[in-house]
């Protein structure tokens, strides 16, 4: 008989999205035929739908459809009641998000305020939604967030000053098309942000207090092919293959964080994108290192499963360099500067932020570990330079 310890955890899954994936679906909305109401309202960025072409394709398919194409890199409350204004000022039914995952998180709070009164603030937080959304088409158009399969949208609350998030499983879209021929036109910056903030959720589902079995089997698939094939296309653009697995792997973190959110990592990273303008994607994976060194202390193994599949040797004997090693391998090769000083951040600011995330225990919920204000201080430092 086997004397083995393993963790046997209780946990429930539900991802209700149905997923269709298929290159080029974008131009087969007529055969696919999906309706979910009569008069859509589609919801996106101010270029990229146009540039990629699924705008076009939208519009050819729904020439009834209203469209709001004002979403910014960090949508706002306001830009979110303003759509969802213009939403029902034009009495449509159902909602279209396409683009990145700010216009699909704005989509999903469209869907909410058309059904609920009252303004977007209030709506911060778990399961506030009273009456049903309207029904969602989520269209991703880069390979990062996975917005396309979660619960969440998280927007700049104005009065706040403060990146925060609308969480209610009456919000996961009720289909979700992924076709990885829209994202071949996304330049090359937007397709290394994206595709490290997939990275950074998959890395954090796997150290998550609210991990599974099941999300952790899909979150190491997706940090494998992720370092497999983000190098590809970064040196490729056109090529297909990758930029399908590419997609593939970011609806894989999405899933993954809609069952176990994500960790300090994202709350961390808030502060830059604020603050510095740093996009979501990059700020994450500036606290990567630092901040899985720590989880190497509490979850060597999960560290070990993560150094493996991203091609490195994990040393029983320093997990915190093991991390660090095959992060900072992973990084050169991709020509990421790791470091935030690269991206324009003040160390002045670091105590600052330090001191106010330590006073909001929301950040923590799903992180292990106890953290004191130095604690946090020392990972600012440890992301805006390694040697300070």
């Amino acid at each position: 008989m086997s004397t083995t310890k393993t963790f046997l955890i209780d946990f429930q899954y539900f991802m209700p999205t149905k997923i269709i994936f298929q290159i080029e679906s974008i131009k087969k909305l007529a055969s696919l035929a999906i309706n979910l109401g009569g008069k859509p309202c589609i919801v996106t960025g101010k270029q990229s739908s146009k540039i990629n072409g699924a705008l076009s394709y939208l519009l050819d398919r729904y020439s009834n459809a209203v469209v709001f194409d004002e979403v910014e890199e960090n949508p706002t409350t306001d830009t979110c009641e303003k759509a969802s204004q213009i939403c029902k000022d034009n009495k449509c039914d159902w909602v279209i998000g396409v683009g990145g995952g700010s216009p699909v998180d704005v989509s999903k709070v469209v869907a909410g305020l058309a059904n609920n009164d009252g303004p977007c603030e209030q709506y911060f937080g778990k399961d506030l939604f009273k009456k049903m959304p309207l029904p969602i088409l989520a269209i991703p158009t880069t390979s990062g967030t996975g917005s396309e399969v979660t619960p969440y949208a998280v927007i700049v609350n104005r009065k706040a000053n403060a990146k925060q998030t609308i969480t209610d499983f009456k919000i996961f879209p009720i289909i979700a098309l992924l076709d990885p021929s829209l994202t071949l036109t996304l330049p090359k910056n937007v397709t290394l942000s994206t595709c490290l903030d997939a990275l950074s959720q998959s890395m954090e589902g796997i150290v998550s207090k609210k991990a599974t079995p099941i999300t952790d089997y899909l979150a190491v698939k997706s940090c494998k092919l992720i370092s497999q094939w983000l190098p590809i296309v970064l040196d490729n653009p056109d090529d297909i293959n990758a930029r399908y697995w590419l997609l593939y792997a970011s609806m894989l973190s999405g899933i993954v964080i809609a069952q176990t959110g994500t960790t300090l990592v994202h709350a961390l990273g808030y502060y830059y994108t604020l603050n510095y303008r740093i996009p979501h994607g990059i700020a994450n994976a500036l606290f990567l290192i630092p901040m899985f060194k720590r989880n190497a202390k509490w979850l060597p193994e999960k560290v070990k499963t993560i150094v493996e599949t991203i091609g490195g040797i994990f040393n029983d004997n320093d997990p915190e360099q093991s991390i660090a090693n095959v992060l900072k391998y992973f990084f050169e090769k991709i020509n990421f500067p790791y470091y935030s000083v690269y991206w324009g951040v003040s160390s002045d600011k670091l105590k600052m932020f330090s001191e106010d995330i330590y006073k909001d225990k929301y950040r923590f919920r799903n992180q292990y570990g106890i953290f004191t204000v130095e604690d946090l201080y020392k990972i600012f430092n440890e992301s805006w330079n390694e040697m300070r």
